[in-house]
């Protein structure tokens, strides 16, 4: 069965698969507590352990694993430019969580027509490990920045997995961790808002792509980390020796439409982008998160020409949009942004209202 599966996903085109039983991962129970104690977890994050950490708490007949890795990025250069918003190379093209589901159905149906099994297939969407599951299965080893490595791809892969029924034998797994950055810390050293721990632990709550998805509040002291990130980031891949091989390649592709208009972004309607970006893996989080960090972002460019768009938000129904709005136009014009925000004060509501307070305290 198992030569099976490997010859049918190469006939897919699913570059590299790997194998694992390892079901049950009480052995990460104390690391996860401890994560939690530091506020190192996030909202992304399913708060019960215990369907972390057992596969079979959600699929109960899972008896093996079939993991697959999608390389992605190649050729992708760095850019940044003025007046524009950068999104992750993740969310290049068509969503690969749509892309990677169709390849494995497929797995899982040849799968099927040999042997008949019971499956549920895994694409961000479960409470469970992925890379943890994909380095048993010997995908790859972790590296500082927390993401799997490997050999050939780097870190620029896509994970997914099928949970079967069906016991899969000679089954070889890969519990060690194994030690692939040794002394180098160049992802530690260019992280821009020091998520990456010297311990191989992530911050996540500074992690300029969690920043960029979460709806939770944004301390001050964070925004200007973000430069122009409108979702996601690639900082601690794009400076990693073990992708230089990736982003060095020859490729016809083009990947300008990663660098999108800020004006735009701030103006658009839920209509528009939908059109425009509802295909890409980074319109889940929705238009109004992309255009907080817009509005974020055009104030860490210095774009002045975009002060009296951002002024107008401090009149949108939304109060995140408003709070973000009231500090882009704070750093972009101190001056007369003090007087808008004072004069719009007693109008607020109390989270608005402390966040002006808070901004008239702290940049003036």
């Amino acid at each position: 069965m198992k030569e099976f599966i490997k010859e049918r996903s190469k006939r897919l085109g699913i570059d590299l698969i790997g194998f694992t039983d390892i079901l049950q991962f009480a052995y990460l129970n104390k690391y996860l507590k401890n994560r939690i104690l530091k506020n190192y977890d996030c909202e992304f994050e399913n708060n019960d352990l215990s369907k972390r950490l057992n596969v079979k708490e959600y699929f109960p007949s899972c008896k093996s694993i079939i993991t697959a890795c999608f390389p992605y990025a190649k050729g992708y250069k760095y850019k940044r430019s003025n007046n524009t918003g950068l999104i992750s190379v993740s969310s290049f093209g068509n969503d690969y969580h749509k892309k990677i589901y169709n390849k494995l159905e497929l797995l899982a149906e040849e799968i099927n027509n040999y042997n008949q099994i019971n499956y549920k297939i895994c694409v961000d969407t479960s409470p469970l490990l992925d890379r943890e599951i994909c380095k048993n299965s010997g995908i790859g080893n972790y590296g500082k920045n927390s993401l799997l490595i490997n050999e050939k791809y780097g870190s620029f892969i896509f994970l997914g997995y099928i949970l079967l029924d069906k016991k899969i034998d000679n089954i070889r797994n890969h519990l060690e961790n194994v030690d692939l950055c040794k002394d180098c810390s160049i992802c530690i050293n260019s992280c821009p808002n020091n998520a990456i721990k010297e311990n191989n632990e992530i911050d996540t709550k500074r992690c300029i792509s969690y920043l960029t998805q979460t709806k939770d509040y944004i301390p001050i002291e964070y925004r200007p980390k973000m430069g122009n990130s409108i979702y996601g980031c690639d900082v601690c891949q794009i400076v990693c020796p073990k992708n230089s091989h990736i982003v060095e390649a020859d490729t016809n592709l083009d990947y300008s439409d990663l660098s999108v208009d800020l004006k735009e972004l701030i103006t658009i309607t839920n209509k528009q982008f939908n059109i425009k970006y509802g295909h890409t893996a980074g319109s889940w989080r929705g238009k109004n998160i992309w255009k907080r960090n817009a509005i974020i972002a055009a104030a860490n460019q210095e774009c002045t020409e975009l002060k009296q768009l951002i002024s107008n938000e401090l009149d949108n129904q939304s109060q995140m949009i408003k709070i973000y709005a009231a500090w882009s136009i704070m750093k972009l014009d101190r001056k007369n942004g003090k007087d808008i925000l004072k004069s719009k004060l007693k109008y607020e509501e109390n989270n608005v209202k402390k966040e002006y307070e808070l901004l008239l305290e702290k940049l003036s």
